[in-house]
């Protein structure tokens, strides 16, 4: 059996969360897809990633990604957003700085650009607006971490 692209993806955020030393009990969460998961029963944690090279990062969220994110964001303690920018890093977003960017409406299709210059922190924007802070990338896995 091969390797799935996403396995790469999802193992590098994965990864990093288990090189903290903090223990961690990591579970799949029930999604359509593959990229949701709850740690210590207590963080969930939604995975999306685009395999570009170079800034801009997109990452699309279909109807269902919208409605799993809800369901995650009311079920736990803590959601964040977990964007893997190609082999640049990692930003991460907690829910409430998803919902910022995105209305409460629920469309058919939504995205979320990731934009970084050399040496500076992601600039995040969305269909619905822009994020008024920029997401440093040792904000990851810290912000998960400390919400433990």
């Amino acid at each position: 059996m091969g390797i799935d692209i996403f396995e790469f993806y999802h193992g590098a955020v994965l990864s990093k969360l288990l090189y903290t030393g903090k223990e961690l009990k990591i579970k799949t969460f029930p999604s359509d897809g593959n990229c949701t998961f709850t740690i210590n029963d207590k963080v969930g944690i939604y995975i999306k990633y685009s395999k570009k090279r170079m800034t801009p990062w997109v990452f699309t969220f279909k109807k269902k990604h919208q409605e799993e994110l809800s369901i995650l964001g009311d079920l736990h303690k803590k959601t964040f957003i977990v964007l893997v920018c190609g082999d640049d890093g990692i930003a991460c977003l907690n829910y409430d700085e998803f919902k910022e960017i995105f209305n409460t409406n629920i469309d058919d299709f939504e995205w979320i650009k990731a934009h970084r210059f050399k040496r500076e922190s992601y600039e995040i924007s969305a269909k619905d607006g822009k994020l008024k802070k920029k997401i440093a990338q040792n904000n990851f896995p810290e912000n998960i971490i400390k919400s433990l």
